[in-house]
């Protein structure tokens, strides 16, 4: 088994899930690139979701908006550090509404590295994100799974006439930006898989080797011939280096929950500034 890791850390992951194989397609669940710098009711360039680094209006004083989480009208003004206290002020009191849904691995085959729109709800870097060069040529299907763990989510209202009043909006079309309106945080990795098997085979052995259960020599001939890539999406040291691929994530992805996690932005939505309609895949 030829097993490829990625050394640097990285930040994925999306829930679209429909086909077996997966296109180019548009989605509205974007994967989180910049795990750092993304927060609720960010203001977003839209065409920056294909780019490596998203592109944000930074400014001072940026409109209010109210957080959902409350039965009350809870106005804030967008930041990450406004978004890390209402968090933490309601992980202290003990008041979170905690989802804890780790999802069993969803598996699609993909049609190429350079093709993976719809996997990750947006263009990425297969070189920064994967460390695999999309332009190889690469003759053996390739097959993604990916893995979640929902801790949390948070949404916001907008105010959209004033955003686009606002001074930092000047000389900017408003149809070309978004608001970042909600936000899940929690786990999530995926695994890629180069393999001549089809699809229900790799379906099927990567929950056997996920969930520990019994593999044939077959399995292992299987995983012998087959070339792995896989990644964690954190932005903490978690050792690639050592170990069985789905063990490593296995791990990761059931090690009890803590306050980090309520902190860690793995896929977010957009509405534009312009109409607040929902913003897909540009």
């Amino acid at each position: 088994m030829k097993v490829k890791i990625l050394i640097i850390l990285l930040h994925l992951f999306c829930l679209n899930v429909i086909a077996q194989e997966v296109e180019d397609d548009r989605d509205r669940i974007f994967t989180n690139k910049n795990i750092e710098k993304l927060y609720l009711g960010a203001i977003m360039k839209i065409s920056s979701l294909n780019a490596d680094n998203y592109e944000f209006v930074e400014a001072a004083n940026l409109p209010p908006v109210d957080y959902l989480q409350t039965t009350d009208v809870t106005l804030i003004v967008p930041s990450k550090s406004a978004m890390i206290n209402f968090i933490m002020k309601d992980f202290d009191e003990d008041v979170l509404p905690v989802i804890v849904s780790e999802s069993s691995p969803h598996t699609r085959k993909v049609t190429s590295y350079d093709k993976l729109g719809a996997f990750f709800g947006q263009k990425i870097n297969p070189e920064i994100m994967l460390a695999v060069n999309p332009k190889a040529k690469n003759s053996k299907p390739i097959y993604a799974a990916k893995f979640t763990n929902l801790i949390y989510s948070l949404d916001c209202m907008p105010d959209y006439a004033k955003a686009r009043a606002h001074v930092a909006m000047k000389g900017r079309d408003p149809q070309d930006y978004m608001y970042v309106d909600g936000i899940s945080f929690g786990r999530a990795a995926s695994i890629f898989i180069e393999s001549d098997a089809d699809y229900e085979t790799i379906k099927t052995l990567i929950e056997k080797k996920y969930y520990k259960r019994a593999v044939t020599e077959q399995d292992e001939a299987i995983l012998a011939n087959s070339t792995i890539h896989f990644q964690i999406s954190d932005t903490k040291q978690v050792d690639l280096q050592d170990g069985d691929p789905f063990e490593i994530i296995r791990h990761y992805m059931t090690t009890p929950i803590t306050k980090e996690d309520f902190l860690r932005p793995i896929w977010f939505t957009g509405v534009d500034l312009k109409d607040g309609y929902m913003v897909y895949t540009p």
